[in-house]
């Protein structure tokens, strides 16, 4: 039989140079796609969609969330959402306790700027109770995110060695992105989305999908119109899943085995995980807009029973049903009571920590039945609702053990105070409102037939109505609470401004800035130790010798002549040439009785200064105290 044409002896090639020709061809694509990736890393070495970057223009060395990481998730999408940037020590110190908040936009603290979010709260009171030690708690969370995007990041928030990981989620496990029923997704399933996800880690895989991404974006109304609506409305496919349809349990599923990977993960590198049981709006939110919805026996109905029931004072009826409707709601923006089940099976097969936030939000509602008293729309806790899950989080974490000795519960304040120590103002509340108010005016709380264009036809009725309005559509909080303070101090309303100003110190505490602008409020408004405290936070962040200046005198003043000489001369290490300050400095020195100091200071004075109006007297003082002595 004559050898086949494909064969190497009908080449004539010996059989290990066929070997090696195959060999070279089959990895050529794979050396390809190599050269490729060295050359986009060689090229953009600080690139790539990595979680943390180093935090610029701050003072130490210090990592926060990449703002691009968004990328990773939302192909396609503008302007996609970002976790908080709030800032931790690259290297952990020794003695820090290191805890990170993953979640969505209800652990982002959304519809409220970043000061509500509940991290803030649990850091306020683990920096009371370890306060020999540093506490850094990190926000993670991000909107219209799921269980896909935590399991993502999880291996790059093990590798900063936190001490724990505290995680809300699962409103978005249907329509948030690569979600069961969204519209950014990938087919296979969890499995598929997974691998996706990993390879995104290669610099040529993510330039490719991008590419694709670009060329997608250029047809019309890919995703909708994002100025109009949500983001979780853009991304919302199958809008309607009912319960138990195979839809409903590819959610499910893929909750289950994200949450246990998560879970596993962190445990795998000894680090205890906090996963909070879901609560939403049961007794307030009808639900939503779907024709299925109305259908008899269905949500509705139930809900409309549900109503009646609480209305004659039956709760545990009414609990029973209001919980019914939610699960019956075909649009799956709430997630179904299952979802507490299978927190509740995964910590347990894990060993992670259920954390009861769904059970304190029924405790603290009338009838056991959340509402409106602790949420503003479905899902989103009001500033209340978000102090309350810190609350729950907290009380889990002393009972787990984890804060050990060095827990000081006996320098608790009370948890009313830690609530009003969010430094939210009517200003931020007002952002709140508008942001809420947009959402509601849209589907799925309305139906698409009966749509409004909330921005588009609301009237500001006052400056800070018009830039509340303007945050809540996208301008920057930081420049609008900015404008709005300087509009107070103009008005001479110097409460109001100091709590803007406080507002953001407390969101960039590394920031010198907000606390000069606040210490110059609270003295206009008389509040000197709030003020001198406020400027000491400014000095210890970034000294200027205006500020040491201020706590020199005020110092002096009180004849704390040490702090006084001490403030004095540090603002003149950073600039020399100040007679006012070597004046005050020299006459800190004669009232310690220092004259040799004190006539050194005032001549160098007089070298810069010769003409000095205060000189003279300065000069005849220290002769005369020279003399005396």
């Amino acid at each position: 039989m004559p050898p086949s044409l494909s064969s190497p002896a009908a080449r004539g090639l010996p059989k290990w140079r066929y070997a090696l020709l195959l060999g070279v061809t089959l990895a050529l694509p794979f050396l390809l796609v190599a050269c490729v990736e060295i050359a986009l890393r060689l090229a953009d070495s600080g690139g790539g969609l990595a979680l943390f970057v180093r935090a610029p223009t701050v003072k130490g060395d210090y990592l926060v969330a990449n703002r691009s990481v968004g990328e990773r998730w939302f192909s396609g999408v503008n302007s996609p959402p970002t976790p908080p940037r709030e800032l931790f020590a690259r290297e952990k110190p020794n003695h820090a306790f290191r805890v990170f908040v993953m979640g969505e936009s209800a652990a982002a603290g959304f519809p409220y700027p970043r000061n509500a979010e509940f991290s803030r709260y649990v850091a306020d009171v683990l920096r009371d109770m370890v306060s020999g030690d540093s506490v850094e708690v990190v926000n993670l969370a991000i909107a219209a995110t799921n269980s896909f995007a935590i399991l993502d990041m999880a291996a790059e928030v093990a590798a900063q060695h936190p001490d724990a990981v505290l995680v809300y989620a699962g409103h978005n496990e249907y329509y948030g992105v690569l979600g069961a029923a969204s519209r950014i997704t990938v087919p296979g399933g969890t499995a598929a989305v997974r691998v996706y996800l990993r390879l995104l880690r290669l610099r040529s895989v993510l330039a490719l999908r991008n590419g694709v991404a670009r060329v997608m974006s250029r047809r019309k109304d890919q995703y909708g119109n994002l100025e109009a609506a949500s983001l979780m409305e853009i991304l919302a496919r199958d809008r309607q899943i009912p319960l138990g349809s195979s839809r409903y349990e590819v959610g499910a599923q893929q909750f289950e085995s994200n949450l246990e990977a998560i879970c596993h993960l962190f445990k795998r590198n000894g680090i205890p995980v906090f996963v909070g049981s879901l609560a939403s709006n049961l007794r307030d939110q009808p639900p939503f807009a779907a024709n299925a919805n109305a259908v008899p026996g269905s949500a509705n109905s139930t809900f409309a029973a549900a109503r009646a029931a609480f209305v004659v004072g039956d709760s545990t009826l009414a609990d029973s049903l209001f919980t019914r409707a939610r699960d019956l709601d075909v649009v799956r923006f709430r997630a179904p009571g299952e979802f507490n089940r299978i927190i509740r099976r995964v910590t347990a097969r894990t060993g992670a920590i259920y954390v009861p936030v769904a059970e304190a939000f029924a405790a603290a509602s009338p009838g056991r039945v959340p509402g409106s008293n602790i949420f503003l729309e479905h899902v989103h806790p009001s500033r209340d609702g978000q102090a309350l899950i810190g609350r729950v989080f907290i009380e889990s974490l002393l009972q787990s053990g984890l804060l050990g000795r060095q827990a000081d519960s006996t320098r608790l304040r009370s948890w009313n105070e830690y609530a009003r120590g969010t430094d939210l103002t009517p200003f931020d509340e007002r952002i709140a409102y508008h942001t809420t108010r947009t959402l509601k005016s849209r589907w799925p709380f309305v139906p698409v037939s009966q749509q409004i264009d909330y921005r588009g036809t609301y009237i500001p009725t006052s400056l800070l109505d018009s830039l509340a309005f303007a945050v809540s559509a996208g301008e920057r909080w930081e420049i609008a609470k900015l404008r709005l303070a300087a509009d107070y101090e103009r008005k001479m309303q110097f409460d109001s401004a100091a709590a803007e100003y406080a507002g953001l110190a407390r969101d960039a505490p590394f920031t010198s800035e907000p606390w000069l602008f606040m210490a110059r409020a609270l003295g206009r408004a008389g509040r000197t130790a709030e003020a001198e405290s406020a400027l000491k936070r400014a000095v210890a962040i970034r000294p200027t010798p205006q500020a040491l200046n201020v706590l020199g005198v005020r110092a002096a003043q009180r004849r704390e002549l040490p702090q006084a000489i001490s403030y004095f001369e540090q603002s003149l290490a950073l600039e020399p040439a100040q007679p006012e300050t070597l004046y005050e400095l020299s006459l800190a020195y004669g009232m310690s009785r220092q004259i040799g100091p004190a006539r050194e200071t005032a001549l160098r004075l007089s070298r810069i200064a010769p003409d000095y109006p205060k000189l003279p007297a300065l000069l005849r003082a220290l002769e005369f105290a020279g003399q005396s002595r």
